[in-house]
């Protein structure tokens, strides 16, 4: 089935609480996945979050990917990695028409007003998202990752002895693993503690992307305080009733928590995005380990097609993998696409090799 692939390509998703790395290889238009790790011991285990607080060491992370190498028998000398985008800042600002020159000074001046701390303690990028709708401004796309998450990153690469071949925010990872359609999109990348939303134009290029303080945590410790029991009964809760269960006490409360994260937040945004730029989002993707929750689609088609006269014609879908993706001797689509939905970030940051 596979033939003869080339060289494999690593990625590497340290996530909040989960590490994963994803071995891939190329055969002619078609990705391999030949081999993957996914290290998630504990629910209150927290490899890294956005205030640095709770954070495990650079050892301790080397140590447990060490472990993951060892029992998938991996042998990593090089491996791209994933940075969450939690850890970043980034904002759209707008230019008067210039050139590419004048945009290179003009960024760096400008970004200070959006960047809540030193300009020197972060490492500045840009994307020039082109004229805006009405003819009259540049948009460009600021991101900014502070140095000491750069650092740490480095640190691990250097401890595992791992060559890094580059580093990348896994917004930019998972819009490369996942089909989008050709519409003007809104991906929801919903993960433990924080999701994610992201705004893609028509030609699948980034134009917002924004993280908001509310994952699947949020619920599993809803339903532990109501139901009284512990985060690991709540969790499998949570997979088994999901928004439809027979529960319906908890399926409620499931339920509150989603429709003010997509009322308060999501639809906030695209309607700041509506305003600022003419364009009314077509089409809202939701990816994710709550993307498997049962009834996810049609309670926020529900919401959404209720409230939301602007957006009565969205439509609402789960992530599906690129179309290129095969994982080894698996042969059946939905068994393809749960694998897939767990190492989402990690396939998607070692198929930049496939992208440059």
């Amino acid at each position: 089935m596979f033939g003869v692939l080339n060289k494999s390509v690593f990625g590497i998703d340290i996530g909040t609480q989960t590490i994963k790395i994803s071995e891939v290889r190329k055969q002619g238009s078609n990705i391999s996945v030949v081999n993957y790790s996914i290290w998630n011991d504990d629910l209150s285990e927290i490899i890294q979050d956005k205030d640095g607080r709770h954070s495990l060491s650079v050892d301790e992370i080397s140590r447990i990917i060490k472990m993951m190498m060892n029992s998938a028998q991996m042998n990593i000398e090089e491996a791209y990695i994933a940075i969450p985008s939690y850890l970043s800042f980034s904002a759209t600002l707008s230019f008067p028409i210039m050139s590419e020159e004048e945009l290179a000074k003009a960024v760096p001046l400008e970004a200070k007003q959006y960047i809540p701390i030193p300009l020197d303690s972060v490492q500045i990028d840009w994307m020039n998202l082109g004229v805006s709708q009405d003819k009259t401004k540049l948009n460009v796309l600021l991101i900014a990752i502070p140095n000491k998450v750069i650092s740490r990153y480095i640190g691990v690469s250097e401890s595992l002895g791992i060559t890094n071949k580059g580093f990348e925010l896994d917004t930019f990872s998972l819009l490369r693993s996942i089909n989008i359609p050709h519409k003007h999109t809104c991906v929801i990348d919903i993960g433990a503690r924080t999701s994610t939303v992201s705004l893609i134009n028509e030609d699948k290029q980034l134009q917002i992307m924004q993280s908001f303080d509310i994952g699947g945590n949020h619920i599993t410790n809803a339903i532990a305080s109501l139901k009284n029991i512990s985060a690991s009964e709540a969790e499998m809760l949570k997979k088994s009733n999901g928004l439809i269960g027979q529960d319906e006490e908890l399926s409620a409360v499931v339920q509150s928590i989603l429709r003010e994260f997509i009322l308060t937040d999501v639809i906030k945004l695209l309607h700041q995005y509506s305003d600022q730029t003419g364009i009314v989002i077509d089409s809202m993707i939701f990816v994710g380990g709550l993307s498997k929750m049962k009834g996810l689609k049609e309670f926020i088609e529900l919401v959404i097609h209720t409230t939301e006269q602007k957006f009565q014609k969205i439509e609402i879908s789960i992530a599906s993998p690129h179309k290129s993706l095969r994982i080894k001797e698996v042969h059946d689509h939905n068994t393809l696409v749960d694998i897939w939905n767990d190492l989402v970030l990690s396939i998607g940051i070692s198929i930049k090799e496939y992208s440059n």
